[in-house]
């Protein structure tokens, strides 16, 4: 049923809840373009940051580039 899974209607709905987008520059499961495209209709309050990987190197190779902005966006969110 994951097809049936449409997020980016629920995107204007999410604010006054914070969010942060780590786009995957080159994920083919989850296509870059497809993700700004839904961080797009989103309200403030919010982020947006890229990796050059694939979605799941963000744990791995592309953690550097990953653990900085999620970091930063947990600190301003959640040390309240």
């Amino acid at each position: 049923m994951f097809t049936e899974y449409e997020p980016v209607s629920y995107m204007p709905y999410i604010s006054p809840t914070p969010l942060l987008l780590l786009a995957a520059v080159g994920d083919h499961l989850v296509p870059s373009e497809l993700a700004i495209a839904a961080y797009d209709q989103a309200h403030e309050p919010r982020s947006s940051s890229s990796c050059p990987a694939a979605i799941f190197d963000a744990y791995v190779k592309g953690f550097e580039a990953a653990s900085g902005p999620a970091r930063d966006w947990f600190t301003q969110h959640l040390a309240r």
